[in-house]
């Protein structure tokens, strides 16, 4: 099954929402009030990831028009397949190419760099050219790449492989999923382990 563009994206939004959710705290119950008792007043805490993202608010929005968080250095990677041809979709902020998001473009320099961006292991697989778009609809500057194989031997492909942390050091994360009919593998890539394993 080939993922559309809109729909990778939809995949990634939901993604990040599974992501979100894993990191919330557990509701603990409360004894409902006795009767004729004032209504208790709800405790509030200081959030520490709220804290630092008030003090990275360039670098970190909460929820965006386009419902995910433009984090320099962090990235967003869907990876299809239909039969032999596989399909991926990058989602970054356009400074972790080293560009300026106030200009909103790709240049020669880094377009060029950008075939080796992203890899599959094993396969005999051919790369198409990758096509990159600017897109700024959530309110900040974002890149985002599409890339296509054709392989000889499509079950043969092992990997998914982010090349990029060493063509761009800014990167750091790497959220990585790969979608098929029957199955849905996650995980996040680094400098140390760029390879997300698809068998």
């Amino acid at each position: 099954m080939t993922l559309p563009p809109v729909r990778l994206t939809m995949t990634l939004l939901a993604l990040g929402l599974l992501a979100a959710c894993g990191r919330s705290e557990p509701v603990q119950p409360v004894a409902p009030p006795e009767a004729g008792a004032p209504e208790p007043v709800a405790e509030t805490r200081e959030d520490p990831a709220k804290t630092e993202t008030q003090d990275h608010a360039h670098d970190q929005d909460e929820e965006s028009a386009g419902g995910t968080a433009h984090v320099h250095g962090a990235a967003d990677l869907a990876l299809s397949r239909e039969g032999a041809a596989f399909e991926a979709e990058l989602i970054s902020p356009l400074a972790n190419f080293g560009l300026s998001e106030a200009d909103g473009v790709f240049t020669d320099v880094v377009t060029a760099e950008l075939s080796g961006l992203i890899e599959l292991v094993g396969g005999d697989c051919t790369p198409a050219v990758p096509h990159p778009e600017v897109d700024t609809s959530s309110g900040h500057t974002d890149g985002h790449i599409h890339a296509t194989w054709t392989c000889a031997d499509p079950d043969r492909v092992t990997a998914l492989r982010f090349a990029g942390f060493t063509a761009f050091p800014s990167f750091e994360t790497v959220n990585a999923v790969y979608i098929t009919d029957t199955a849905q593998k996650a995980g996040e890539l680094t400098p140390s382990a760029p390879e997300l394993s698809l068998k």
